[in-house]
């Protein structure tokens, strides 16, 4: 029994906060009105495929829409500085963080550190679960799965193993279904948050 119970709780790792099917769900808004004051993104298969280099129009609308909100937007990539620093400076992101090594906390408590945000405050956006959503819970802050934009020929098959496993256990627990979104309407509250 103490076994189950464990397994279930080693799940609530990898459970996202709210799951969308792209960032362009994502109500600012209601982020907002819930407390968010800091957005934190990854970049790869979240805002653009693995294969592309510079942002899109829609990614840049995003970033400013983020910026108008009065939200502060962190790019937060366990990819390499040229590539990061090239997509953020193109996208107008001011702070950005490359090799974060998620989902160990070094590069997190360094934004936690830098940034004048409580825990309660920040969001952190991600396509995987075994390193955005569990890098976020495991630093105590809220977090927003999306679905991937491709899969990307940068993952292991060990990557690739254990997120399928690691969905497929959260769907049996009825925690996480893939393609099963909490919000779809962009004029939603996000009740979860």
């Amino acid at each position: 029994m103490a076994n189950k119970k464990n397994n279930f709780l080693l799940l609530n790792y990898f459970k996202p906060s709210i799951y969308l099917e792209s960032y362009k769900k994502i109500n600012l808004e209601s982020l907002k009105n819930s407390g968010i004051k800091l957005v934190m993104c990854d970049m790869d298969n979240t805002l653009i495929s693995f294969n592309e280099r510079i942002p899109n129009s829609d990614v840049i609308n995003f970033v400013k829409s983020v910026y108008s909100h009065n939200m502060e937007f962190v790019l937060f990539s366990n990819n390499i500085r040229s590539r990061v620093e090239n997509f953020a400076k193109k996208a107008g992101i001011k702070n950005y963080f490359w090799d974060c090594k998620k989902p160990l906390l070094g590069k997190m408590k360094l934004v936690k550190k830098l940034m004048p945000y409580k825990e309660t405050e920040m969001v952190l956006i991600g396509d995987q679960l075994i390193t955005d959503v569990l890098v976020a819970n495991r630093s105590h802050i809220k977090s927003i799965l999306v679905s991937p934009l491709g899969r990307n020929n940068g993952e292991t098959k060990i990557v690739q193993f254990l997120e399928r496993f690691i969905l497929k256990r959260l769907a049996q627990k009825n925690i996480l279904h893939e393609g099963f979104y909490n919000e779809g309407e962009l004029g939603g509250k996000y009740e979860i948050l």
